[in-house]
């Protein structure tokens, strides 16, 4: 369990309660609750990492949680009970974090592992030290976490440390054989101990779908049967190699019924067509274009339940129309064998996928355009309910990846700077180069649309929520987030269904008039929305503007919706008369796990744009397409630009900025810079765009400046007196940016300066930002 304590911090997510609305102790009920269900004899403690992170408690602190457990999990476990004891993990260095830190971080582990020593030796238990293992790069992720080679070199060190001669563990066939009836096990286990839909199955929802819970008891003999099998074949002297148990994927459930296509209505002057359907592609659940032009998918057939026996085989594919003819004709599976992955996005020489309890990265090191190399990026993910797990993966303007959790889910999981929690909803970014993740929106009740326009703000769709289309401020917590003492109001007054998918029209091959649009999903009443936006005071306002397809086929159920690579609007139609959520029961045979459409709507004589691969346009190019008016060419042209590895790239984008008088060019380059790492903002950059023309371009320059404060990048002083020229800006969105900025600075200095923001007309939006700066710094 990720960022776990011995004090079962991580393990909310088996509780029955909403998410943020657990009582204090929770996670040690549910780790008690466990030890009882499984009645382990034996049992191994790993902890410490999580304690000795910033913020994670005292030495002394730990010690008493350590006593706690070791009293009671026998009690709980109804016997005797044996424990091996691990000392606490190494720490790494870890290019792109200070050496400093890691440094600072191995003193506040040694004290942990001294607890955990002298702990064990007054107990008599067995104890093994993990801090003498090798500081070999290759064994460390990011300086807290190891690689496949750092377990392995990991097992063997626990191995010696026990007084153990070196097993065969890693080789020939009866060692391999035994490895997967434990992987297998492993994976029954899994789905026992910790199933996904917790809220539905055992918790407050059960009402919806608590009739089966009686499954998950079943997985007890599927674990049964592995356990006789690797007890057979433990001593690799005797080569016994029980064979592998028939594997089934398909669902014993459903029932496949042909979906003829329906019957669309469209707007005026607009057709759809169809580009890709099963088998091409099955289920989807997300999907990203890549800088060739590529379509990758999310896939699950599993969704939204994994039936006992079944084996999940959903799948991240590709899909490309390789002749140009308007429909996809090549379909690849680059990622199989996965549990309803939720999100997906290609990049830095892969793709990321948000899965279950953990965001992953994928990479094809061979070229067969399959993957062969898997990174855990980061675990400890909630699952208490399959369409809350994190979902709505893109890159932000920022370079970071921004991601989406729903308001049953928990998040438990460490990196090198820290643990981080979040109970409830909320949209987080993490930055795959450092580690940092931290959370920017709380709240929504199922937010599967985000999505950023051309000046960085953030738009967002509830999937469960009536506001229509919501307006992110950083650090805003909006309808149904757990607990919150105020919430900041959607930007569309009035009653709306529930919407999926967010996308904005920035492409030629639409009239002018429809540029800076949104599109959303309406997946219950089978539409695709449109809806207009304009500028209100220091935020916007937004009104439906009416619907761009529309059917009373029940089985069209559009989910997501991007602008592709000629310009047109593509659509994800997951293509299921049951929408999916806990109102109908899991095992109802309607629930296809057959059909999955992508649907296009172009404009009927409008001419599309022509495919290019922006992987192969040189510098000059890229620089130029950052700026266009099309999105699908901005955002691919950026992501290209954010991964080049070019040593003379920063020169080029600072001469490209130089003197430039377009406030685009300023924008993007200062983005660049931020994205790329590089060391401090270029100061004439930075100055010319917070005297730029264009209001949106200021505003989005004080965000920047924001985020280097946050990083490290620029004093507080200094901030202090830009900031204070843009809480008298003209243009109401510097001001609330700057307010926000401000609460990135400590002290009463800063909070004096953000209430200048009333020397000007405030509207709601300010008053809420200047809130927050309050209830974050009010006590200085």
């Amino acid at each position: 369990w990720s960022a776990d304590t011995p004090a079962g911090d991580s393990r909310n997510g088996l509780s029955l309660l909403q998410a943020g609305l657990e009582p204090p102790e929770e996670g040690w009920r549910q780790l008690q609750n466990q030890l009882a269900t499984y009645k382990p004899n034996v049992i191994v403690l790993g902890y410490g990492m999580a304690a000795s992170l910033v913020e994670g408690g005292t030495p002394e602190q730990f010690q008493k949680e350590l006593d706690r457990l070791l009293d009671d999990a026998p009690k709980s476990a109804g016997g005797e009970v044996r424990f091996l004891v691990l000392g606490a993990p190494p720490r790494f260095e870890f290019p792109g974090i200070a050496s400093s830190e890691a440094t600072a971080h191995r003193e506040r582990l040694t004290a942990f592992d001294k607890v955990l020593k002298d702990t064990a030796a007054k107990r008599s238990l067995p104890f093994v030290s993990l801090s003498d293992l090798p500081q070999e790069a290759a064994y460390t992720q990011n300086g807290i976490h190891l690689t496949g080679e750092g377990y392995k070199a990991l097992a063997r060190h626990i191995e010696k440390g026990l007084g153990w001669n070196a097993g065969t563990w890693d080789k020939g066939d009866s060692a391999a054989a035994l490895r997967r009836h434990i992987l297998k096990k492993n994976e029954w286990f899994f789905n026992r101990s910790r199933p996904a839909n917790m809220a539905y199955i055992f918790g407050f929802r059960k009402k919806e779908q608590g009739n089966n819970a009686k499954e998950i008891p079943q997985f007890d003999a599927l674990i049964a049967e592995q356990e006789a099998a690797i007890a057979k074949m433990r001593d690799l002297s005797k080569n016994i190699v029980v064979p592998d148990a028939p594997v089934r994927t398909e669902s014993a459930f459903a029932k496949n019924v042909t979906q003829p296509h329906p019957a669309f209505t469209v707007a005026d002057g607009y057709e759809i067509a169809l580009w890709a359907e099963n088998p091409l592609l099955h289920k989807p659940t997300q999907m990203n274009f890549d800088p060739s032009g590529k379509l990758w998918v999310a896939s699950s057939e599993t969704y939204p339940q994994v039936e006992v026996g079944q084996t999940a085989d959903d799948k991240i594919i590709v899909l490309s129309d390789s002749d140009g003819d308007g429909k996809a004709d090549q379909s690849s599976v680059f990622a199989d064998g996965m549990l309803m992955p939720t999100a997906v996005l290609p990049g830095d020489g892969g793709v990321y996928v948000g899965q279950s309890t953990d965001l992953l990265h994928f990479r094809d090191t061979d070229g067969d355009g399959k993957a062969d190399e898997k990174t855990r990026v980061l675990s400890g993910f909630g699952t208490e309910d399959t369409h809350h797990n994190i979902h709505t993966l893109r890159r932000g303007p920022d370079g970071r990846l921004w991601f989406n959790q729903s308001i049953y889910t928990r998040t438990d999981t460490e990196t090198p700077h820290g643990v981080f929690r979040l109970k409830s909803g909320g949209i987080m970014r993490f930055d795959p180069r450092d580690s940092k993740i931290e959370p920017v929106f709380y709240g929504w009740c199922n937010a599967w649309g985000h999505q950023f326009d051309k000046y960085g703000q953030s738009f967002v769709t509830d999937g469960a929520g009536g506001a229509g289309i919501n307006w992110g401020v950083p650090g805003a917590m909006y309808f149904t987030f757990a607990k919150a003492p105020k919430i900041l109001g959607s930007i569309s007054p009035g009653s709306y269904p529930k919407f999926s998918g967010l996308e904005i029209v920035e492409s030629a091959h639409f009239p002018a008039d429809w540029q800076g649009n949104m599109i959303t999903c309406d997946f219950r009443a089978h539409r695709i929305v449109r809806f207009g936006i304009a500028d209100q005071g220091s935020g916007y306002a937004a009104q439906e503007l009416g619907d761009l397809v529309r059917t009373d086929d029940v089985n069209f159920r559009p989910i997501d919706v991007k602008i592709g690579p000629d310009g047109a609007l593509y659509i994800a139609d997951w293509s299921n008369p049951i929408i999916n959520h806990g109102e109908v029961d899991f095992r109802d045979p309607r629930r296809d796990r057959e059909h999955g459409r992508i649907w296009r709507v172009t404009k009927k004589g409008a001419p599309l744009a022509k495919a290019r691969d922006f992987t192969k346009l040189s510098a000059k190019e890229l620089l130029e397409a950052v700026v266009s008016d099309n999105r699908y060419d901005r955002d691919q042209a950026t992501a290209v630009l954010f991964e080049s590895k070019s040593g003379t790239l920063d020169a080029e984008i600072a001469k490209w900025a130089d003197g430039s008088k377009d406030d685009r060019v300023l924008l993007a380059a200062l983005w660049l810079q931020q994205t790329r790492d590089a060391k401090g903002l270029d100061e004439e950059i930075l100055a010319a765009a917070l005297k730029s023309r264009v209001g949106e371009v200021r505003a989005a320059a004080v965000r920047v400046y924001g985020d280097s404060i946050t990083d490290g990048k620029i004093g507080q002083e200094k901030a202090m007196g830009i900031l204070g020229a843009a809480i008298s800006d003209d243009f109401a969105r510097v001001r609330i940016e700057a307010v926000r900025a401000l609460s990135k600075v400590p002290g009463a200095e800063a909070m004096n300066l953000a209430l200048k923001a009333l020397d000007k007309p405030t509207d709601r939006f300010i008053d809420y930002a200047l809130w927050m700066n309050i209830q974050e710094h009010g006590e200085e």
